[in-house]
């Protein structure tokens, strides 16, 4: 295990993308998101994902050529078709795109299908309660074997297909809730297995439906398991809801597609809705939002917890330590990252 600086961690993954044919715009970007997210605590969905990309560049699966196309522009509606294009520039210029609809009248509803994986959802609810509205989205992912089965059964049959919503506070400190619906991301999965550590009991099970501790169980050459879903038959739900709404819906890929190569395609359905237009008053508004979180904050904690915390907490304080302390990447993985760098003409 070493540490990093976010800077440093950013310097190889722009330097990375652009050499792979990106604009530094958006190889910035990737970067920015992928340290945003170790910052947060969710290096899931961080510079370990870096290698990932680079191998779909080098099957042929992502493109720089690639280049989203709208095929509803009309107030509140926005669709887009992602074609496949770099995830986090393409997701992040729709989601400003459907802010900038939602502040003109009031609401906005999005779908961007088939864009390369988009990262961590709760990036683009930041993103659109800094522009003052709430948001929710739902999003699927498709382009690999299924990894989580439904509640009570032991075969996979979808992703871990996120939700989240976010809410401004008016204080800058809004309500992010970001969450996949099975009870672990793949990523953290990965995470776990490129450490050579257990997970938890009741994250996984194995291909033939008993309860398994190992990681390696949700990852070639194995026989594939599977990640269950959080609360059972209630994240099941949610993520086949995801399924449907974000790529179902407007003929999105979907998860039974099998591919011929494995990569990740995500849609995301959204709803933005500028809160002005249901309360006029911002300081009243922002003040009872306040005292609502401050409310479930004030809490004494149980045994085990420190305080009580509301969603977006965690992640604000763990980019302050983590800002200062510097972000671990696991020998395995750095390694990893460097090799794919390596295979674009990037010397770490």
């Amino acid at each position: 295990m070493r540490l990093f600086s976010p800077e440093e961690l950013a310097d190889v993954t722009t330097r990375t993308f652009v050499a792979a044919g990106w604009p530094q715009a958006d190889a910035a970007e990737v970067a920015r998101h992928f340290v945003l997210a170790n910052l947060s605590g969710h290096d899931s969905h961080g510079v370990g994902m870096l290698p990932l990309y680079i191998a779909a560049v080098h099957d042929g699966l992502l493109s720089p050529a690639s280049m989203p196309v709208d095929r509803i522009n009309a107030a509140p509606f926005l669709v887009i078709d992602g074609q496949v294009a770099l995830g986090q520039p393409t997701a992040r210029r729709a989601v400003a795109r459907a802010c900038d609809m939602a502040l003109a009248g009031g609401v906005a509803v999005l779908n961007l299908i088939d864009a390369h994986h988009i990262g961590r959802i709760g990036d683009y609810a930041e993103q659109a309660a800094a522009a003052g509205l709430i948001a929710m989205f739902w999003v699927n992912v498709a382009g690999r074997v299924p990894i989580v089965a439904p509640h009570g059964g032991r075969e996979a049959r979808w992703g871990t297909n996120p939700h989240a919503i976010g809410v401004p506070d008016g204080q800058g400190r809004p309500l992010i809730l970001d969450f996949a619906t099975s009870r672990m991301a793949h990523g953290k999965a990965r995470v776990a297995f490129n450490k050579g550590v257990a997970v938890a009991d009741g994250f996984l099970i194995d291909a033939e439906g008993n309860a398994s501790n190992d990681p390696a169980v949700v990852f070639p050459p194995a026989p594939m398991g599977a990640l269950l879903p959080f609360g059972d038959h209630k994240g099941a739900g949610i993520a086949l809801i995801a399924e449907i709404l974000s790529a179902g819906l407007t003929g999105g890929a979907l998860i039974k597609d099998k591919p011929v190569k494995s990569w990740i395609i995500n849609s995301l359905f959204g709803i933005l809705i500028d809160p002005a237009k249901l309360e006029p008053d911002t300081a009243a508004r922002s003040a009872r939002i306040d005292a609502i979180a401050s409310y479930v904050r004030s809490a004494a904690p149980r045994e085990g917890f420190d305080k009580v915390r509301a969603p977006g907490d965690i992640e604000r304080e763990t980019r302050i330590s983590r800002q200062q302390q510097g972000i671990p990447v696991d020998d395995e993985t750095w390694r990893q990252i460097v090799a794919a760098a390596d295979s674009v003409g990037v010397k770490v």
